[in-house]
């Protein structure tokens, strides 16, 4: 049937691409109905809402906070900035350190925005 999301109190359809809400068979969700734990309509089944779609501001909150994740994966904030600081004297070690930052926000970019 689909993920119960507390946040919205209602059931959302295979819509859990995170993998962060727990999926629950259709007895399972009707056990919780009857103990009053999840709302029912008034044809008395469980409620089913679409997943709330973000705005473009939490995409791009959420885009930059992959972004960083991915850069922090490889430097820490001190190594971005001796990088940064360097950089006319060290010019290859800083086209790897941008060419590295190109490709997290690509990725980034295509996780978050679904493209390819």
């Amino acid at each position: 049937m689909g993920f119960y999301d507390k946040s919205i109190n209602g059931f959302v359809s295979n819509q859990n691409k995170e993998g962060t809400l727990p999926e629950y068979t259709d007895e399972q969700i009707f056990a919780m109905l009857s103990q009053g734990k999840i709302v029912a309509g008034a044809d008395g089944k469980p409620i089913v809402v679409p997943r709330p779609q973000p705005t473009a501001e939490q995409k791009q909150a959420q885009y930059e906070r992959r972004v960083d994740e991915l850069i922090r994966s490889k430097y820490t904030l001190s190594q971005e900035l001796a990088i940064i600081r360097q950089q006319a004297t060290k010019s290859e070690e800083y086209q790897a350190y941008f060419n590295y930052c190109e490709e997290c926000k690509a990725k980034a970019k295509a996780e978050v925005y679904d493209e390819v």
